[in-house]
């Protein structure tokens, strides 16, 4: 997998995992996530992850990942990307956020330093629970 500079297009190109089927993949959410710090990830010409940092105020920001079924021995470049991601997002922001409805993504959000903060009810893409993580800069 190669690490990319995202673009609004790419968002519309990949195919999410199962459990990120209803995120919104528009147009015009492609353009508004061009406006932070955001990187893609592709095999070949297929994007397979889609992941960056989502301005909330002057000191918070969102961390989002967007991955497909097609990336299993690809989660060291990932790793790699979203630890200079957020190395870069604490020099700019205070508190790095993100939330977790399944247990895969709550694995991988502890090993890249995020710790659990508690749970959020209906919090979820599709009103379940989600878990609510954090990094906050010391």
């Amino acid at each position: 997998m190669k690490i990319i500079p995202y673009e609004p297009i790419h968002l519309l190109m990949i195919k999410p995992q199962k459990s990120q089927d209803s995120l919104e993949r528009t147009p015009e959410r492609a353009e508004q996530l061009a406006q932070y710090h955001s990187f893609t990830g592709v095999i070949g010409e297929r994007v397979v992850a889609i992941g960056g940092l989502v301005e909330l105020n002057p000191i918070r920001a969102y961390l989002y990942l967007i991955v497909t079924d097609e990336i299993p021995h690809q989660w060291t470049q990932l790793y790699r990307a979203a630890r200079r991601l957020i190395a870069a997002g604490l020099n700019d922001y205070v508190r790095l956020e993100t939330m977790s409805a399944f247990p895969e993504a709550e694995r991988w959000l502890e090993l890249i330093g995020f710790e659990c903060e508690g749970t959020m009810r209906r919090a979820g893409p599709d009103g379940e629970d989600a878990k609510m993580y954090s990094i906050v800069r010391d």
